[in-house]
């Protein structure tokens, strides 16, 4: 399996292909969204006839926004669409390394996508996020001064919501949610001998639930497999696309938004969190002959739609969805107690290796202490110690030029303390850093960073900038920072590592402790613009 990293934030590209886009949506997403639609129409991806929503909630009209809005929206555009060019560049590498290989004639491929366009870059988007997701705030002014280094890797960009609505056109809403914009997605399937129209188009509902038992059935060794499964194959629609669809009933649920499709029709409800599950307005659509969902059909067909709305309820027993549950922080803070429990020490070896976020220790808004041991030869030492994150936000301990360092680096913004005096030379030390949380004057924590050299203070760092919902997406190493370092180490402005330590390093350990006070709706929305 190919998991590329597209077209989900951040979007980065190069920047030669970020300038080609540049002037192709200086239209908007208003004019872009029915130029797209149209195309549809002439391939006949979408059915005839199919017409074009209004625009989603909170999407201003394309000319409503400044000149500088949409020279910013159109980059933030351009960097969406130079990522999945690139990301199609290289699968076609990959698809022609299949063929010349001799081995395409006997593969099976599938591209697919795992959702809807994302709504988390909001309103006006975001050049880089992390800033954002720990309270830094990101004024249009510094997001249009930041322009050109949209794209690239001290960047953590999201286009706002318009691109977003015009990447699922004709579908209304984004990913998280049951209408069209949010469940469905292009499928695009390689299987060789058992074709007969190359190029040919598709329009039998299937699900991802089916994959599955599809490309099993379609190598043959499918039947024992399907009991465990709750997905049927759709293998003779592959070769057929006259063929029945296999598949009558297909339910929806995410966060409490609801959706069934039977035979052809469609229920669907948008929840709002924290409200009674009977104030929801379900709609109804055929989508047969409304793929779009603009037809709502709930106040003419009020016994059909009572009929999917019972057997909703029934495809959510079975496949355990019930009962309902729309907690949004506490369900994120339950599942992330089941990485790492209630622990408050992490001990890291070094010569250990990357570790994912999920399971690294968790530093925001508390209290806590990094320690490390090593041991220093006479002519010195460099390097980092620990360092979790990347250019875009995350902290990094490590000595230069004799002295140790904290980078503090929330955003982008970078807090950075250095020793007062050189780490001792010729034989073992401590080096820490400790960080003390406080209240602060407004709504977010503030805090007291220090260093340590042998246990004894160093050098300290005032800041009302501490973690508080996010460290990073990118994982942390000990000995060495990968990837797009989070502190600018040769200081060339490129954040180039690997900055490996040259001492001897035994090892570093975390202690947290228990004074964290994070707002779990708000990291949940958080962790949502992940997944």
């Amino acid at each position: 399996m190919v998991s590329p990293g597209a077209c989900h934030a951040p979007h980065q590209a190069p920047k030669d292909l970020i300038d080609k886009y540049d002037q192709r949506f200086t239209k908007g997403w208003d004019a872009t969204r029915r130029h797209r639609l149209d195309r549809q129409l002439e391939l006949g991806v979408v059915p005839p006839k199919t017409g074009l929503p209004a625009r989603n909630d909170r999407v201003e009209a394309w000319d409503n926004h400044t000149d500088d809005e949409r020279r910013l929206f159109t980059r933030l555009q351009a960097a969406y669409a130079a990522m999945l060019e690139h990301t199609d560049t290289h699968l076609g590498r990959l698809v022609e390394h299949l063929d010349t290989s001799g081995q395409l004639d006997n593969t099976i491929v599938l591209v697919l996508s795992d959702n809807g366009a994302s709504q988390e870059g909001g309103p006006l988007g975001f050049v880089n996020a992390m800033s954002v997701y720990n309270m830094v705030p990101e004024p249009m002014d510094e997001k249009v001064a930041r322009i050109d280094d949209i794209g690239g890797p001290d960047t953590h960009s999201n286009f706002p919501l318009g691109w977003a609505m015009t990447a699922n056109t004709p579908l209304k809403r984004y990913k998280q949610n049951t209408h069209g914009g949010g469940v469905r997605d292009p499928l695009v399937i390689h299987a060789p001998g058992m074709v007969d129209d190359p190029g040919g188009l598709r329009q039998q509902f299937c699900h991802v639930a089916d994959l599955a038992p599809t490309v099993l059935d379609l190598l043959g060794i499918g039947k024992a497999a399907e009991p465990a499964m709750t997905g049927v194959s759709f293998a003779a629609t592959v070769g057929d696309p006259e063929a029945e669809p296999a598949k009558t009933t297909q339910y929806f649920e995410m966060f409490g938004h609801r959706g069934i499709w039977h035979d052809g029709w469609k229920a669907v409800a948008f929840h709002q969190p924290g409200t009674p599950w009977e104030d929801d307005q379900w709609e109804l659509y055929h989508l047969d002959a409304d793929f779009s969902e603009l037809h709502n059909r709930a106040d003419s067909e009020p016994e059909r739609l009572q009929a999917l709305k019972e057997r909703w309820w029934a495809e959510a027993e079975a496949n355990k969805v019930l009962p309902l549950d729309d907690r949004f922080g506490e369900r994120f803070a339950e599942n992330a107690v089941r990485h790492t429990g209630r622990r408050r020490t992490y001990t890291f070896w070094a010569g250990m290796g990357h570790l994912p976020s999920d399971v690294a220790p968790d530093l925001r808004s508390r209290s806590y202490t990094i320690t490390a041991e090593v041991d220093i030869p006479s002519g010195g030492a460099d390097g980092v110690l620990i360092a979790h994150g990347d250019a875009t936000c995350g902290y990094s301990l490590f000595v230069q030029d004799g002295y140790l360092v904290h980078d503090l680096n929330i955003g982008g913004n970078h807090q950075m303390v250095r020793s007062d005096r050189p780490v001792p030379t010729g034989g073992p030390c401590t080096l820490a850093f400790q960080m003390a949380r406080s209240p602060g004057e407004g709504p977010f924590p503030h805090g007291t960073g220090t260093l340590l050299i042998d246990g004894e203070p160093t050098g300290i760092l005032e800041t009302d900038r501490i973690f508080w919902l996010m460290i990073s997406w990118s994982g942390l190493d000990v000995g060495f920072d990968r990837g797009t370092t989070v502190s600018d180490y040769d200081r060339t402005g490129r954040h180039i590592g690997p900055f490996a330590f040259t001492g001897t390093l035994h090892k570093v350990t975390v202690d947290l402790e228990n004074d964290q006070d994070v707002d779990s709706d708000a990291s949940a929305d958080l962790q949502v613009s992940r997944d």
